[in-house]
């Protein structure tokens, strides 16, 4: 099965230690994305680093994600090791200031769909449904840091 890739960026003007507490606190990323997430196998050095398992409900499918990277407030890099509609599922999120002011996320997903010919519908609906997490993780960065 052919590989796709999703890449997004997402600018915010917060520091990057907000936005990336926001984007690894496994427990309540249901409130940025679309589903219900739930931490099931703490990892290391934090709960949310690596070896960390959360579990996501998100429409018909149930899957698990493992965390195999993690450097705080720099990186995460996770896989689905566990159902859903795609395998060979990888995805990075990375952050970074621009300035003291300004941070950038960059989130990338690559898959392989398990039923050929649906790469692109997977690959529209995820995209989709990321773009409006990001923004609404760099909103909320946002407004918590200004408070």
């Amino acid at each position: 099965m052919p590989v796709h890739t999703i890449l997004l960026e997402q600018s915010a003007q917060a520091p990057k230690k907000i936005l990336f507490e926001l984007l690894t606190d496994h427990q309540n990323l249901g409130r940025f994305f679309n589903g219900t997430y739930r931490l099931v196998k703490p990892g290391k050095p934090k709960p949310n680093g690596i070896g960390a398992i959360r579990r996501v409900s998100a429409g018909p499918f149930t899957f698990d994600e493992k965390v195999i990277d993690y450097k705080e407030n720099e990186h995460l890099h996770y896989r689905i090791v566990n159902g859903g509609p795609v395998q060979e599922h990888g995805g990075w999120i990375q952050v970074q200031s621009l300035n003291a002011d300004t941070s950038k996320i960059q989130y990338r997903i690559s898959f392989s769909p398990k039923v050929k010919g649906t790469g692109w519908l997977i690959k529209f609906l995820v995209k989709k449904s990321i773009q409006k997490a990001l923004i609404s993780v760099a909103r909320h960065g946002e407004s918590s840091w200004k408070r």
